[in-house]
């Protein structure tokens, strides 16, 4: 008698076994355990090992989205499966997990009659427990070509079991740029498609633009292609609701090429929101000569500054200051929010022309005269700019090296400078030449031109 009551209490669930998987319509809403369920020798695969399973069979009554919803109970961790059956054939359509709140879920598609096994497993390292299963079909996916983008934008959510995916429309004009921004937070992830006029199904349908996980972008219908275009947001990712704003408005001058010019040394304030249509502004600037660059962004907002080439490029970004060596072309400011921000800013550009300075003495890098003589110490600057120059004088000792003579200060001309020195000592001289730069040209150092003082030998 004890014997018996101990095989009954251990026998495993009836749906334990595919064959014997329970029968269930939709909508359908469940409870069940995986307490003493097995593992079959022909079980088909899961996403992780398995300890014991226990099946579900449902035919499919039409076409569309079946969703399958898990929630465990205890310290159950558990894996849902879906299959399409065809004879005794099994074929995957869907795995996911249960998370930390111990939920798990996924969507397939199905059509009108198809035979579909649903199976929940408890993963190897995991206790039995008991937990619900829900089947249902979801609301109908978004039809195009969608209701109107309001000109204030939208706000939604979606998600990849009960609501897959929201469509609006907006009649665009071929030629006319427009800016697009699908803002998800910093936590979310949904993609937009936009699909052109006549599009019948979204399914079916072939995007002209796609982003994979929210964003901005600009775009321009080409010629013939004017009419009702469809904005489709997509949920991604295994679970959870993912919100939205989704907008859309026409281009301005600082959104797109050619941008707003803005003149060396020059002061500009503008303000970007990354929750919204006015995600970046666009300046363009030219640079004449081989320079030190410098985009300084002051801003009491997340914001940052990209330095792009006339070719699109992106050379440096910052969230502060850019500052890099550039040769002589056109470039390109880009002032940008990242999604969650917004804010004022105040945009410095400055180029300064990279110097290169020279010294010498009597013409040469080292040169010689007689005691009481004089030399001519020369500063040549290129490109031949204007501006204040230091020139160090230092006199040599034997024991201690070389030793500080005396600063003077001159400017050059055309790039141009010389001083008279008449050495008060025989010995070792050298000099050394600092432009110190301009508003306009960098500061610049010279290397050592050196001078000996010296008479003849004697005894």
């Amino acid at each position: 008698m004890l014997g018996t009551a101990a095989l009954a209490l251990a026998a495993p669930p009836s749906n334990d076994a595919r064959s014997d998987a329970r029968r269930i319509d939709l909508p359908a809403s469940v409870t069940g355990t995986t307490s003493e369920s097995t593992v079959e020798a022909t079980e088909p695969g899961s996403c992780d090992a398995l300890a014991g399973s226990v099946w579900y069979s449902l035919s499919a009554p039409d076409d569309g989205r079946i969703v399958v919803r898990l929630r465990a109970a205890g310290d159950l961790d558990a894996v849902v499966d879906a299959f399409r059956r065809t004879r005794s054939q099994l074929t995957g359509a869907g795995c996911d997990f249960t998370d930390e709140q111990g939920e798990g879920g996924l969507s397939i598609r199905a059509r009108k009659g198809d035979s579909i096994l649903i199976r929940v497993g408890q993963r190897f390292s995991s206790v039995p427990g008991e937990f619900r299963l829900e089947v249902f079909a979801p609301q109908p996916g978004a039809r195009p070509p969608g209701p109107a983008l309001p000109v204030r934008g939208a706000r939604g959510e979606v998600d990849p079991l009960q609501n897959e995916d929201d469509a609006y429309s907006r009649r665009l004009v071929a030629g006319t740029t427009y800016r697009v921004n699908l803002s998800t937070g910093a936590e979310g992830c949904a993609g937009l498609e936009i699909h052109p006029p006549g599009t019948s199904s979204f399914e079916d349908g072939d995007p002209v633009r796609r982003l994979s996980c929210g964003g901005y972008t600009v775009f321009t219908p080409g010629p013939g292609e004017s009419g009702r275009y469809s904005f489709r947001v997509v949920s991604r990712g295994r679970r959870g609701v993912q919100r939205y704003r989704l907008s859309a408005a026409r281009a301005g001058t600082d959104d797109t090429a050619p941008g707003r010019f803005i003149r060396n040394h020059q002061r500009v304030r503008g303000s970007v929101r990354g929750t919204g249509i006015d995600v970046l502004d666009l300046y363009r600037f030219d640079v004449r000569t081989r320079s030190t660059l410098t985009l300084s962004l002051q801003s009491a907002a997340e914001l940052d500054v990209e330095l792009r080439n006339d070719r699109g490029r992106r050379l440096a970004t910052s969230e502060g200051q850019v500052e890099r060596q550039v040769s002589p072309g056109r470039y390109f400011a880009v002032v940008r929010a990242p999604d969650g921000s917004a804010g004022r800013y105040t945009l410095t550009r400055a180029s300064r022309t990279i110097t290169r300075t020279r010294a010498s003495i009597n013409g040469r890098g080292r040169a010689q005269t007689g005691p009481g003589g004089a030399a001519r110490i020369g500063v040549t600057v290129t490109p031949g700019v204007a501006g204040p120059v230091s020139i160090v004088i230092e006199r040599f000792d034997p024991v201690a090296g070389w030793q500080f003579f005396r600063r003077t200060r001159t400017r050059v001309a055309a790039g141009r400078a010389s001083l008279l020195f008449r050495p008060p000592s025989v010995g070792r001289w050298r000099a050394r030449a600092a432009f110190n730069g301009t508003r306009s040209a960098a500061r610049s150092e010279s290397g050592y031109a050196h001078l000996l003082v010296a008479g003849p030998l004697r005894d």
